[in-house]
């Protein structure tokens, strides 16, 4: 589920990198901040999905998705601590989470 997780961050943060045609989040930090997009003080290297989400110019159609939309709820309580985490997740729940996953990147790869 960690893994999951983080390749919807990796792929937000490249999607973002493609459109602003940067090479790094550095030149991508650059970028937004000169277009606005990003406010003075804040950065990408950041591993808040939603946040991240807002950046792109797909944000509010991911909103009025409703399907799409609630996935990505469940995706977005995703969190780097995860690894650290000893909790055990049963089957259904980690099943439910990568279906989540897997479709919400499905829509990134397509929409953004």
């Amino acid at each position: 589920m960690y893994i999951a997780g983080y390749a919807v961050e990796c792929l937000l943060k490249t999607k973002l990198m493609q459109i602003y045609d940067c090479k790094n989040l550095r030149e991508l930090d650059d970028a937004l901040l000169r277009r606005s997009v990003l406010p003075v003080g804040s950065t990408t290297f950041i591993h808040q999905l939603e946040t991240l989400f807002k950046l792109t110019p797909s944000y509010h159609r991911l909103q009025q998705n409703q399907d799409i939309w609630s996935l990505f709820n469940v995706v977005n309580r995703w969190a780097p601590k995860w690894r650290y985490v000893s909790k055990q997740t049963t089957r259904d729940e980690a099943s439910f989470f990568i279906d989540a996953v897997e479709k919400v990147i499905h829509w990134i790869d397509n929409n953004i």
